[in-house]
Formats: structure tokens, sequence, C-alpha cells
């Protein structure tokens, strides 16, 4: 497993699996069950309700940002990701740690299950947008050395309905407040979520090196509880030694936006048409794969 990328920056290790359904999910009934949600917890009719939201749009793009900058594990950019009431399989991302004033040309990166195909961006190389060759993975969750993989695991996962599920589900302090929409605010343990099989490729190296510490999160909602954004923020000791000293915990934000819009998230097939954030240019959005 990789808990660290250098001196400083704890970064995702292995999958134990993925595109599945985590526990908090698996404890709050979907829409199809028939558990009386009068058994459930405050925390855990929120999660149903959020999860079940998400769900029913079936796809949905984002922007991302992820640790401190010059974290060496910091990346942000755009993604995508198909979800269904079987988990949340299908992800294409397109996200890269930030150089600073350097050119930034993240790499496309589609996963579906444990598989992904990487396909760079070669504009560098040729001065205009070019993509390819892509290149497949066959074990995603095994390849803890390949950054582009990693982090759009970390990607989906982050954005994923079961994501913010297990958040509310577990939740302590738990907040909700109305202000237009919902503001959704509570304190996690570390150690609840890095046993959870969905996410614990995520948080366990966090715990492992926060040991009783909690994660704190803020959710902003629909009235109906379709997510409008998610403020994470996960306790890590930097090295004292470093540069990266000043910060006790490492960030991570998602913006939503675009619910339903945009074919689902397919294999790529040649030449590859980046899935990761785009609109199809027509109007009807089934007749054409989205832009970046």
């Amino acid at each position: 497993m990789v808990v660290s990328t250098a001196a400083t920056g704890c970064a995702a290790g292995a999958p134990d699996a993925q595109g599945s359904v985590s526990s908090a999910a698996a404890s709050a009934p979907s829409a199809g069950g028939t558990a009386d949600s009068s058994n459930l917890t405050p925390q855990e009719r929120v999660a149903r309700a959020v999860e079940q939201a998400m769900v029913s749009r079936a796809v949905t793009a984002f922007d991302i940002n992820a640790r401190n900058l010059s974290d060496p594990a910091q990346f942000h950019g755009q993604g995508r990701i198909g979800m269904s009431p079987d988990g949340t399989k299908a992800a294409a991302t397109h996200v890269l740690y930030e150089p600073g004033e350097d050119p930034w040309y993240p790499p496309d990166v589609v996963v579906i299950g444990n598989h992904a195909w990487v396909t760079p961006d070669n504009s560098p190389n040729t001065d205009m947008v070019t993509y390819g060759p892509t290149t497949y993975v066959g074990d995603a969750g095994a390849a803890t050395d390949n950054l582009d993989v990693s982090n759009a695991l970390q990607t989906r996962w982050l954005a994923s309905p079961e994501h913010l599920a297990a958040l509310l589900a577990h939740a302590d302090h738990y907040r909700e407040t109305d202000r237009g929409g919902r503001l959704l605010t509570g304190r996690v343990p570390l150690a609840t979520l890095a046993s959870d099989p969905a996410g614990a490729f995520f948080y366990r190296p966090y715990a492992k090196a926060s040991p009783g510490k909690e994660v704190s999160f803020r959710i902003a909602t629909s009235s109906n509880y379709l997510p409008v954004s998610l403020e994470l923020t996960v306790p890590f000791p930097h090295d004292t030694s470093d540069y990266l000293s000043r910060y006790s915990s490492d960030p991570f934000s998602v913006e939503y936006r675009d619910w339903s819009k945009g074919q689902a998230i397919t294999t790529p097939a040649p030449p590859p048409s980046p899935q990761w954030g785009g609109l199809p240019s027509q109007s009807d959005a089934d007749a054409a794969q989205p832009s970046g």
C-alpha cells in the first residue's frame, strides 16, 4: 500500500473493491427497499435521500480540488461519474497535479469497475489538442504506482453517492440547516471510514497516520437533497521539517454540475473522445459524445 508519495503528502492505497456499494449505503435501504425508514437515524435517512437523489440523475459532472497546493499528492480538475443502484462503477476524469505557472495537460482517464483506460494529452508535442494513444490498465486497483489511475480512482470515490452516504450515515455532531437549500455538516471518525470496504483504500492511510481523529464535512444540497458541493477536511500530520508543516489537514472539494446531461460513460474507442465534463455539441444529448 502506498501511504505517502514523498516526504509529505498522503496518497490513497490500493482499493479493496471498486464500484461497490458502501456499508453506509447498505445500511440505509433504497427507495425500492422494504425497510421501515422510522428505524433509521436522522443521519441515515438523509444519507438515503442524498444517495437516491444522486442515483436518480444517472450521471453528473463536477470540478474537484484535492489536498493543499504544492503537496506532492495534490490534484485538481474535472470529472464525470455514472451512478446506479448497483454502485458508482464508471468515471471519466481530467485531473492532474497543479504545476503552478507551468502548462497543465491532464490525461483523460476512464475507469469502469476495476478497469482503466489512460489517454494522454499530447498538446505539448503537437501544438494542438491531440489525444492518444490509449493505454489499458487491467487491474486499476493494484496500479498504485500509476498516478493517473490513482487520481482517477480517488476522484470517483470522492464524488460518488456512496461516499456522501458514508459521511452522512456515520456522522456525529450532525447538523442540518435550511438556507434556501440544505447545509449538512458533521464529523466522522477516520477509523469508521477506513473500515468501509468501498472507501478503505482512500481513508485507511489517513486513519493510520492520524489515529483517533475525525473527518469534518459540509455538504450543500438543493431542497430535495441533490448535492451542490462537498467540502471535506481530513486530518493529516505533515512533516514538521517540510514546507507543508503549516497544514494539519488535507482539504478536498467537489462542485457538482450538469446533472443528467451527456451520454453514459463508456469504454474509449479510437479516436478517443473526452468524456470528463463537457456537454454534447448537438442539442440532443443522446446524439453525441461529450467533448472536453
